[in-house]
This record gives C-alpha cells, sequence and structure tokens, in this order.
C-alpha cells in the first residue's frame, strides 16, 4: 500500500476512533441493529470497522422502512434504527426512541437501474426521462405502499402526467431490493431504485433523475429505548455519523445529510 494511502486510512481509523468508547473484552456486547435495505452496501463497509474499534459485535436486521416501523411498534427489541428522519421522531413522540438521540445520517439518490452491459439511456433532462419510460417495454419498481421508491415513482409518474401510459408496464414489487433482482433475472427491462443497490450481480446505474425529477431520501439514527446497550448504542449513533464514516457513504453513492 502507498505511504499516501497508507497514512489516509490510518488517519481515517484513528477519527473514528476518537467517536467510540473502546470496550474492554469483557464489556463487549452484541447490538442489534435495523436497517433498510438500501443502507445495506454502505454497512457493509462500515460495520466491520465499528467491530473492530469498539470491540462490540452488530446484528443487523434489514428490511423495508415501512416494515422496520410496524416491527418497533409491535414490540421488537433491539438497540439502534436507521430510518427517514420523520420516521424516527415519530418513534420518539410514541417513546420507542431514546429522546434526543435522533442524528441524520446520509441522504440518498434515487436513479435508473438496468441490467449490467445494457444500453443506458439518456435521462439528462426530464422529456428524455419521459421518452425512456414511454420506450421501455417493462418498469420494474417497489410498491408504493412499502417502497420508499416505489412511492416516489408513483407521484413522479402522476407529475408528469404519464402514470396511465407506465402503470401497464410496471412490476410492482414488495421492495426496490426486488425490483433490482428483477432487472438483473431479466424479467424487467428497467427497475426504480436507491442509487446505492444499483451495482449489483447483474445491474448498474443507468443515471440518477433529473434536477426537476429529483428525490433525495433522508436516513437518520435513532437509540431504541428497549436497548440494553445504551452506552455501546451511543458509540454505535456516533460512529456512524463520524466524518470518517460519511466518506465511506459518499463512496457509497450517498451524499451528506
Amino acid at each position: 500500500m502507498p505511504r499516501t494511502v497508507r497514512n489516509f486510512h490510518c488517519y481515517t481509523i484513528a477519527l473514528a476512533a476518537a467517536y467510540l468508547s473502546i470496550a474492554c473484552p469483557a464489556d463487549a456486547v452484541e447490538l442489534k441493529l435495523l436497517s433498510p435495505n438500501a443502507m445495506k452496501t454502505a454497512l457493509n463497509d462500515l460495520i466491520p470497522q465499528f467491530e473492530r474499534l469498539s470491540g462490540h459485535h452488530v446484528t443487523i436486521f434489514y428490511a423495508t422502512a415501512s416494515k422496520l416501523v410496524k416491527e418497533i411498534d409491535d414490540g421488537r427489541t433491539a438497540d439502534v434504527a436507521i430510518l427517514s428522519p420523520e420516521q424516527i421522531e415519530q418513534l420518539e413522540d410514541d417513546g420507542k426512541v431514546v429522546e434526543d438521540s435522533v442524528t441524520p445520517v446520509a441522504k440518498l439518490e434515487i436513479g435508473l437501474i438496468i441490467r449490467k452491459g445494457a444500453t443506458k439511456p439518456d435521462i439528462s433532462t426530464v422529456h428524455k426521462l419521459k421518452q425512456t419510460l414511454m420506450a421501455a417495454r417493462s418498469v420494474a419498481s417497489g410498491d408504493p405502499k412499502t417502497s420508499a421508491s416505489g412511492e416516489y415513482f408513483s407521484n413522479l409518474l402522476e407529475r408528469l402526467r404519464i402514470a396511465d401510459a407506465i402503470k401497464p408496464k410496471i412490476k410492482s414489487l414488495s421492495s426496490s431490493t426486488a425490483a433490482i433482482e428483477a432487472v438483473a433475472k431479466g424479467e424487467a427491462e428497467i427497475g426504480i431504485g436507491m442509487a446505492s443497490m444499483a451495482s449489483r450481480d447483474g445491474t448498474e446505474l443507468a443515471g440518477i433523475f433529473p434536477a426537476q425529477a429529483k428525490k433525495l431520501k433522508s436516513y437518520a439514527v435513532g437509540i431504541l429505548a428497549t436497548s440494553d446497550h445504551m452506552q455501546a448504542a451511543k458509540d454505535f449513533a456516533s460512529f456512524v455519523t463520524s466524518p470518517s464514516s460519511l466518506a465511506t457513504f459518499k463512496t457509497n453513492g450517498f451524499e451528506a445529510p
């Protein structure tokens, strides 16, 4: 590893460590984290760093944000949750999230997803985006009732006044993850999903929607009132919102909160 890269890596780790209370082996705990599917790529990079720096172990349960909120409302026990700021704040009002523990994490853009190697359509303007959607044989999208990207896409079609023409071609699935998988399997020509989830086996990001149609999905972290490991949960919240973690989020398609 070149010296400049090695030095930067060491600096990043040291900076992250400053946000943690390092646990002795006897004090190490298992943290339970609830997270939307869209966070998976970034957390795949961040969780091993946190575990190495803190000594704690993190178990993650991934699902759609709406399902996670329902699980928390129904009494699911965990230590930390990553959801939209509005969802976290509502849970705080309901006594499910520790007061004043809500911290912004990152924002994520929604874009158009295609099979890897396919010709990338031009969606640089709203007019060209409409042409692409009209020309597509099929479009995979999350169910608007359970998927943030699906809800956004449904509203976008209404705003663009092409809902009646596009809806017969939509394959409505349980989540944006399922929509991306449908594209990978050739079950849909294009898909709508979070930018961070686009580069999977068999798929890639065709592009982010133009400014007039752009949507940023915000995420925040909150400590759940059911946590038995408050200090470790605080350490995780501090770590995942630290400058070094933001740099990792950015490499995975996110933006600053």
